[in-house]
């Protein structure tokens, strides 16, 4: 602590005892010393009483596994059911709002889901988000067009946001630290399992019976979750009262994040598609947005109460890069994922189960070097490495290479280029929150909000990836497609560039086009595609530059995690509550 943080208004006894070395004691001195704790939830419970046993243990992670099943069946399972959707409501141009809806409201929702959880508790908070994402999935299922089909969407969303967050939340208290690599590849197995099976149920629903049944199967599953998470999950409730919950909801930082969010990414998805990038419609919405975000900075840091981004988060670098990276990783992950798909769709021509097989080699990677990650962080308990090594120079490498998929590339080149970005995506995963977890601040609630500033950088990243990518493909497409008509009007027999834009989201219209004019759409397909691939290879150079800064913190040995009391006592601390925004400071028992 400096001196700054020494005010007026403190008792004067506080004032002679706080030095600088203190905060050194709460920061690198802690890691020196070989002893770590976490602060305690900020809800009046204790972090010890979290911990769980047994078969409490291993029923509470098979309903958090079930649920986080549902989100990664949901996101990938979208994947098959493309060119149906598009051809059954004429709005194929529009396809991309069926993942980036998702994940924009995912994304936005995420953070307030953490603060929540806080106060109401993370089983109560968990249930209402499954129920959204249930209902949203049961809209999606009944939809008789787009826009209800989007709004289902962007409801499942929401649901989804609580899910994706609250499962890494609720995990991580769980368990102790040391024991949390393997417990997070356990999740990082369900979401990976999930990701496999979904492009072939949803392949084998799209073709055999209707695609409405990718939304559909969300609905027992669901329920299942459902029954098995208030049955076995049941954690020390907050210890505080209803009125006192309430008030604890920063509703306008809420209303700023949410809007401001939501405004930038609407101005990523419409320019260059429905509006050119220097139309008044995308300027407004970049400058509003922006204003939105300025406005919730200075709220959040200034005037709120209870921060929906604390403070002493924010400003500790450990925690920052680790969330950045994985914003930068996310991006290239769901904005190649999506382009991947319409590759072997519309490129190559497979159908959706063969498009859910061909995505095997990406996600099967995920999974292997995620267990993996987990294993050798736990044994190592080295995070930094397998980051900058595993996570960023091998997502760099492997982004790049998918621009070498073609037209006539052979199904071992197909096979191998899938490989290294799923290697990327699963020890990422790993490396980052573990680092920003043993780096968290000491303050009551941090490993929470912490654990959700990750999840919501994630999700951001995805919906930014999802909607810039879908901007890139459909200007890079229509760019093409006007350049040939001007050189040569003729080489479309009549038809307008407007008129071959809509044929790609049809292979077998393609195909029954002469086969001067389908060798120039599939040509104009693979430049936008190719374009897709290297704006992420652009970002993924950002991820290999934050992993090099990833803090050299190792995650603690079993007999060096103690609780607070423990710690304090051995460093003869005790704490000092002062009314600057939830600011702890220790000084020594002692008197100075």
């Amino acid at each position: 602590m400096n001196n700054s943080a020494i005010t007026p208004d403190m008792p004067a006894d506080t004032k002679e005892v706080l030095t600088p070395d203190i905060e050194a004691t709460m920061s690198d001195k802690t890691q020196t010393a070989n002893k770590f704790y976490e602060a305690d939830a900020g809800d009046g419970t204790k972090v010890h009483e979290q911990y769980m046993t047994g078969y409490a243990l291993w029923l509470s992670f098979s309903s958090l596994f079930i649920c986080l099943f549902l989100t990664g069946l949901d996101q990938t399972i979208i994947f098959t059911i493309l060119e149906k959707v598009g051809n059954k409501f004429s709005a194929y141009e529009n396809i991309g709002w069926l993942t980036s809806g998702f994940m924009l409201t995912l994304a936005v929702f995420s953070q307030t889901w953490g603060k929540l959880s806080i106060f109401f508790g993370r089983k109560p908070s968990l249930v209402a988000s499954l129920i959204l994402f249930e209902a949203g999935s049961l809209m999606c299922a009944l939809a008789q067009d787009m826009n209800v089909l989007i709004g289902g969407r962007v409801l499942a969303g929401i649901g989804g946001g609580g899910i994706q967050t609250l499962v890494f939340v609720i995990a991580s208290e769980m368990v102790p630290i040391h024991q949390r690599p393997l417990t997070f590849a356990f999740f990082g197995i369900s979401f990976s399992i999930a990701s496999i099976v979904g492009p072939l149920i949803g392949g084998a629903f799209t073709e055999n019976v209707s695609w409405r049944w990718c939304f559909y199967i969300n609905l027992p599953l669901g329920g299942v979750a459902l029954i098995a998470l208030i049955i076995f999950f049941n954690p020390p409730s907050p210890k505080m009262k209803f009125s006192e919950k309430i008030k604890h909801i920063d509703f306008v930082g809420t209303f700023l994040l949410t809007a401001g969010v939501v405004l930038l990414l609407l101005a990523m998805t419409f320019g260059g598609v429905e509006f050119s990038w220097n139309s008044g419609a995308v300027i407004s919405m970049f400058v509003l947005g922006g204003v939105l975000l300025i406005l919730f900075v200075y709220w959040n840091f200034k005037y709120s109460k209870d921060q929906i981004l604390p403070m002493d988060i924010v400003k500790e670098w450990k925690v920052d890069v680790p969330v950045a990276s994985l914003c930068s990783t996310f991006y290239c992950f769901l904005g190649s994922l999506v382009y991947i798909a319409v590759y072997f769709q519309i490129i190559m021509g497979t159908g959706p189960i063969a498009t859910g097989v061909s995505l095997l080699p990406f996600i099967l990677s995920v999974i292997i070097a995620s267990v993996l990650a987990g294993v050798f962080i736990k044994v190592t308990r080295h995070i930094k490495p397998f980051g900058v090594v595993f996570g960023g120079i091998v997502g760099c490498v492997g982004f790049g290479t998918l621009s070498l998929l073609s037209v006539d590339s052979s199904s071992s080149t197909k096979i191998g280029l899938l490989i290294m970005p799923g290697v990327s995506m699963g020890v990422m995963m790993q490396a980052g929150l573990m680092s920003c977890q043993v780096n968290a601040p000491k303050t009551p609630g941090s490993v929470i909000m912490t654990t959700t500033f990750f999840g919501f950088s994630r999700a951001i990243g995805g919906a930014i990836g999802a909607n810039l990518s879908q901007a890139i493909f459909n200007s890079t497409l229509k760019q093409k497609l006007n350049e040939i008509y001007q050189e040569n009007p003729s080489a479309f027999f009549g038809l307008k560039p407007s008129d071959m834009f809509k044929f790609y989201g049809s292979p077998s219209l393609i195909k029954n086009l002469p086969p001067s004019v389908s060798r120039i759409i599939y040509a104009c397909i693979m430049k936008a595609i190719k374009n897709v691939f290297y704006a992420c290879t652009g970002v993924s150079v950002i991820t290999v530059v934050l992993t090099a800064f990833f803090a050299n913190t190792r995650v603690p040995k079993d007999e060096d995690v103690k609780t607070k009391e423990e710690y304090e006592q051995e460093n003869q601390l005790e704490e000092t509550t002062i009314d600057q925004g939830s600011v702890i400071q220790y000084t020594p028992k002692t008197s100075v």
